[in-house]
């Protein structure tokens, strides 16, 4: 039976007007993902989270299989 792995990714976001925060670095965000894609991690979903009525941050889940470790049998 195949097993898997998860990791999560937060990134924060900018809520309108009542926040100081930069805007989102969308190059770097792209660079993250596909770094974790040639790692092997796959992007399952993703959902915000909330705050006072404001997204205060994405959260990304990604997945990749365990791989089974190698075999101690020789020929």
């Amino acid at each position: 039976m195949q097993q898997f792995e998860y990791k999560t990714f937060n990134i924060p976001l900018k809520n309108a007007l009542f926040s100081k925060k930069q805007n989102l670095d969308i190059r770097s965000i792209e660079d993250e993902l596909n770094l974790m894609g040639k790692m092997g991690w796959e992007l399952t979903t993703q959902f915000t989270r909330q705050k006072n009525g404001f997204s205060q941050y994405a959260v990304l889940i990604f997945k990749r299989p365990i791989l089974p470790p190698p075999s101690k049998n020789k020929s």
